[in-house]
């Protein structure tokens, strides 16, 4: 058996919304109940292809069947929240934000490329990458440390000294499993060239960008699994945006050494199989970027040297994107050795 079973008050401007309702702290809400079980949802790459005001049915029953699951307790959403050729404009954003709130739930947002790196694209409207990025930031992580959705309080790396940049990049715990996010997205991780049609020119700041983004989400990853050897936690449930290319290896490139070439994820990578083997209890790392739900254990690389290895304790999922329209619910046990069990659920009316 794998470490999982796979199974088939809320204010809207054209701007910033608040928070009206006062949050929830998770860590408090918990106590008393650190040996129960409990589930939440993991969604990612959607809605797609909808113009702001414009109404969806699909998404609208995605948010209605996660919301009338009594279970869960929290949205994961995993970045892309809108198409990569649709325009990156703040019209765009703050429809998002009103449609996220739709949930009864606290939701969890980790930021995708299509809605920054991705930006550059003259159908995206040719914008500079950096800037959408603080503007995201301000519409979404308003208020470092306070979900989205039916608001809780969690740990940002905002409140770190020296990272006050990335308030998206959070953390929390229940029944002593911990769970954190960092913006890790695709498009080689924001390395790709920008297109020249777009008007928007890569600079200096854009690379220097990636470099201070990638340790910032190495540093978070190490709190988390510091955290989870500190309080012996039950298991370590992470999300990133990008799919760092766990599969297909034979069609990527490779060095002269043969390794495989992860542009703009090997470090992530390395550190996280390290971070992984040396913890030994079950690792789940969620991300969406692909639109291809699944469970699976692909290897990891141990150095940007060596061939990748299999760790027994690690585990990718995957959730639905785009025309695809259903979630994930992940049901977390500290008292079963696998932890994490998921399961497909697929909305009916999205048949």
């Amino acid at each position: 058996m794998t470490l999982l079973k796979i199974l088939s008050c809320m204010a809207f401007t054209v701007a910033v919304t608040s928070v009206c309702a006062k949050p929830v702290n998770e860590n408090e809400h918990d106590k008393g109940h650190k040996s129960g079980s409990f589930s939440f949802a993991l969604i990612g790459d959607i809605p797609y292809g909808v113009e702001p005001g414009e109404f969806s049915q699909s998404y609208e029953n995605v948010v209605e069947d996660i919301n009338d699951d009594s279970n869960i307790r929290w949205v994961l959403h995993a970045g892309d929240i809108k198409s990569g050729s649709s325009e990156c404009s703040d019209e765009l954003f703050a429809d998002r934000l009103h449609r996220f709130n739709q949930f009864e739930h606290p939701v969890i947002l980790i930021l995708g490329d299509n809605e920054w790196t991705d930006c550059h694209r003259f159908k995206a409207g040719g914008y500079q990458p950096l800037e959408r990025l603080d503007r995201l930031r301000e519409v979404f992580y308003s208020q470092p440390g306070v979900t989205l959705g039916r608001p809780m309080r969690i740990k940002t790396q905002a409140h770190e000294d020296g990272f006050e940049e990335f308030p998206e990049n959070v953390m929390w715990s229940r029944s002593n499993v911990i769970f954190s996010t960092m913006h890790v997205v695709g498009s080689n991780n924001g390395l790709k060239e920008f297109d020249p049609s777009g008007g928007a020119i890569r600079t200096l700041a854009d690379d220097q960008e990636f470099e201070r983004r990638t340790q910032a989400a190495i540093n978070w990853m190490d709190k988390a699994f510091d955290k989870a050897e500190e309080t012996n936690a039950a298991g370590v449930f992470l999300m990133i945006h990008a799919n760092p290319i766990l599969e297909f290896k034979w069609l990527l490139n490779r060095d002269v050494n043969g390794v495989v070439e992860r542009l703009g994820f090997t470090e992530f990578l390395v550190n996280l199989a390290k971070r992984t083997e040396a913890y030994g209890k079950p690792v789940v790392l969620a991300h969406g970027d692909s639109h291809w739900f699944r469970v699976d254990k692909p290897e990891l690389p141990m150095s940007d040297s060596t061939a990748d290895v299999f760790l027994a304790n690690f585990t990718r999922v995957e959730t639905f994107g785009s025309k695809i329209a259903h979630w994930v619910k992940v049901t977390v046990n500290p008292e079963s050795n696998e932890v994490f069990e998921v399961s497909q659920q697929l909305v009916e009316k999205n048949m």
